[in-house]
């Protein structure tokens, strides 16, 4: 039996202190204020097979508690329990996945089509001017005021859906990363030779039979190149997907759920984890697993992202 000034003196036991002992107050003095104290539960429990567990955790408590290095291919494909006490990650990953290639959907063709658009066709002038210093600006614009748009603009004013959603997060995301697709697609478009259009248009070939099967071949290696750079960006953003999309704990969500249902996110769940979790402190295991996991996902995303660029170059260049 031990008094409350040594309960508080060990906060590191937390729940497990519940577990080795029973709070009881004592009331044998009238004149002060109940005092409270702490038996050891291993009384009640004495002559069963229980009885010798108490003094095992009381001796190795610090062992208990301390996380030992393991490999455990179920934490990538299990779901979650307890808030990420026990189980896996698989409803992040997947969350990440498809936040990242939703807004690559949205994003890609538009950035493409805004670079032909401001390559090929646009004359320079006071619009053109403005439309680029626009662009140009929203590639620094902060991320957060991106997901406070996405809040205002994708949920409340065109109501996409009733509330924070997959397809919401990725069109927010795709806003956020439209502008770097667009200016390195335009840069791959310029670097094409001139001769290049010259020869195809000498043959006979219209403008946009030309851009189609001449120009963008040409450039796609260096298109990819800014979709690389957008598709890590987009897997690894926290603020906009906080407002549109991102829920702490949560199930998988199916392919016919995206547009209704917001999802966990491998960004978003890092941050909660680490911050805001009762347990964080003894939860760093899980953040490093999520945080390697994110990074494995997004080196993944680029490696692929490269191969494609590079098969493409390849028959290009034969």
């Amino acid at each position: 039996i031990y008094t409350l000034s040594l309960h508080d003196a060990l906060p590191i036991f937390g729940r497990l202190h519940d577990f080795l002992y029973e709070s009881r107050w004592d009331y044998s003095n009238p004149t002060v204020m109940a005092r409270e104290y702490f038996v050891c539960r291993a009384d009640e429990f004495k002559g069963t097979s229980l009885e010798r567990l108490f003094p095992y955790v009381d001796e190795n408590l610090e062992k208990i508690l301390r996380p030992r290095f393991t490999v455990y291919f179920g934490f990538l494909t299990d779901r979650s329990v307890d808030s990420h006490i026990f189980g896996g990650i698989w409803p992040e990953i997947q969350g990440t996945l498809l936040l990242a290639i939703g807004a690559m959907l949205f994003a890609f063709p538009l950035g493409v089509i805004a670079a032909i658009y401001f390559t090929e066709y646009a004359r320079e002038g006071f619009l053109t001017s403005i439309l680029r210093s626009a662009n140009s600006t929203l590639a620094g614009v902060p991320s957060i005021v991106f997901g406070l748009f996405g809040l205002a603009f994708f949920i409340n004013t065109l109501k996409v859906s009733e509330s924070k959603s997959v397809l919401a997060g990725s069109l927010t995301l795709a806003i956020m990363i439209l502008p770097t697709i667009i200016r390195s697609a335009e840069e791959a478009i310029l670097a094409v030779p001139k001769t290049y259009r010259e020869a195809s248009l000498s043959l006979g070939s219209t403008k946009w039979n030309t851009i189609m099967t001449v120009i963008l071949p040409a450039a796609l290696p260096g298109i990819l190149t800014g979709g690389v750079i957008s598709l890590g960006r987009a897997a690894g953003e926290t603020a906009p997907i906080i407002f549109t999309a991102a829920v702490s704990v949560g199930s998988a969500v199916g392919l016919a759920d995206m547009f209704t249902s917001p999802t966990p996110a491998l960004s978003w769940n890092i941050y909660n984890l680490a911050s805001e979790h009762e347990a964080a402190a003894e939860m760093r295991h899980v953040q490093y697993g999520m945080v390697l996991a994110l990074v494995g996902i997004v080196l993944l995303l680029n490696l692929s992202a490269i191969f494609l660029r590079a098969r493409i170059s390849s028959k290009l260049k034969g």
